[in-house]
């Protein structure tokens, strides 16, 4: 298969994909900010479906950075748990997290595991944005200077800059992985670098951050429902998948 073609196959599977997730899962209303909670287009766990405006303010901003550093290696319930604490303390911005010693940070967030390395890891990111007006959506860090940051690794980056600051550069994580392996867009979901899977999503589609957005947290909720380590083939939505159907690993479109 010629590079022309196996470019064109894999954005009609790109494309394939996000309509049969969006058919099956809806509007996913990604990131989930807890501090807005049941308010006026949230629901009661921070989730806005279809607004994709949000983040709006410094505060809100900062909490998805904060929940981007929480939430790895962890479960989401976990890394809300670390944020309503640090919220109910009084820790919602660069500032705070700066004038807290890492001890009692670390002890705020202890549920999110890890709970020693990631206080350090919110110590290095408030200082990042230290700068007055830092937090301002024109004003976003560039990907450099965020993998510059102890603890900060590409799939924290981007979701910092995505969710964020509506930066459209495409997160990449493991259930992203393991569904582009199984129906056969990437080879092997251990060999092939985070780069390389990026790549794929910014060449198939349009760069924007709000396509981006649903895309990536209709994989998550995917990979909760179906696409797990031991899949639950049974109602799952994607169509072709190697993995269910008995492909061969180097099946053709």
């Amino acid at each position: 298969m010629g590079p022309g073609v196996e470019a064109s196959t894999q954005k009609r599977r790109i494309e394939a994909l996000y309509a049969q997730l969006l058919s099956a899962y809806g509007p996913q209303g990604w990131w989930p900010l807890s501090s807005r909670a049941g308010k006026r287009g949230f629901d009661g766990r921070g989730y806005h479906p279809r607004a994709y405006v949000h983040p709006r303010t410094a505060g809100g901003r900062f909490e998805i950075v904060m929940g981007a550093v929480l939430t790895q290696s962890s479960s989401w319930t976990n890394a809300e748990s670390a944020l309503d604490r640090l919220r109910n303390a009084g820790i919602r911005l660069p500032s705070d997290v700066r004038s807290c010693t890492r001890g009692r940070l670390a002890r705020l967030i202890r549920s999110s595991g890890y709970f020693n390395q990631k206080a350090r890891k919110l110590k290095e990111v408030a200082a990042l944005f230290r700068a007055a007006g830092s937090l301002a959506r024109e004003a976003a860090p560039s990907r450099v200077e965020l993998l510059s940051c102890w603890g900060i690794g590409p799939e924290t980056a981007d979701s910092i800059l995505l969710y964020a600051f509506h930066v459209p550069s495409f997160v990449v994580d493991a259930y992203t992985r393991r569904l582009l392996s199984r129906t056969g867009i990437i080879e092997d979901d251990r060999q092939d670098g985070y780069d390389d899977v990026q790549r794929i999503f910014h060449d198939a589609l349009p760069s924007a951050h709000e396509l981006f957005n649903e895309y990536h947290a209709l994989i998550v909720e995917h990979a909760k429902q179906h696409c797990r380590a031991r899949p639950v083939c049974t109602g799952c939505p994607v169509r072709v998948c190697r993995y269910r159907d008995g492909l061969p690993r180097a099946a053709s479109p």
